[in-house]
């Protein structure tokens, strides 16, 4: 998954994906309190591999990901850089990330990410997290 996180950045930053790769250019904005826990929805679903990105302007870094078992369907993750702070909630074949306790460090702009194999990957709808009232 390191190396499609790579390849997506260096696509990015040279202006090889094409904003239709995102869905939309805009990004739905959240306001959240500090402190507060908030779940991100994720807009695409049938995939069995889901993927959570923070882009902040350090740049890009992989928060967490799932793969959904084969046998019973649900999702399971297999990395998380904060168990403490950030987990999955599955619905309806899709995965949201809840951030417990809303913290400065968490503001930026997310999106999920699918993939079922090795050519086919989809990105979600950019959402743009700050706190209320900025």
């Amino acid at each position: 998954m390191a190396a499609y996180l790579l390849l997506f950045t260096l696509q990015l930053l040279f202006g090889l994906i094409r904003p239709s790769l995102l869905q939309n250019i805009s990004a739905d904005l959240i306001s959240v309190s500090p402190g507060a826990n908030i779940t991100l929805l994720c807009n695409i679903t049938n995939y069995s591999q889901k993927s959570w990105y923070q882009m902040i302007s350090a740049g890009l870094r992989q928060i967490i990901s799932a793969r959904q078992s084969s046998l019973n369907k649900h999702f399971y993750v297999d990395y998380n850089v904060d168990e403490s702070h950030f987990y999955l909630t599955e619905s309806s074949s899709s995965v949201s990330l809840v951030i417990i306790g809303v913290r400065e460090t968490d503001l930026g702009f997310y999106y999920c990410g699918g993939r079922n194999d090795e050519t086919h990957i989809q990105f979600g709808k950019l959402i743009r997290l700050n706190f209320t009232g900025q």
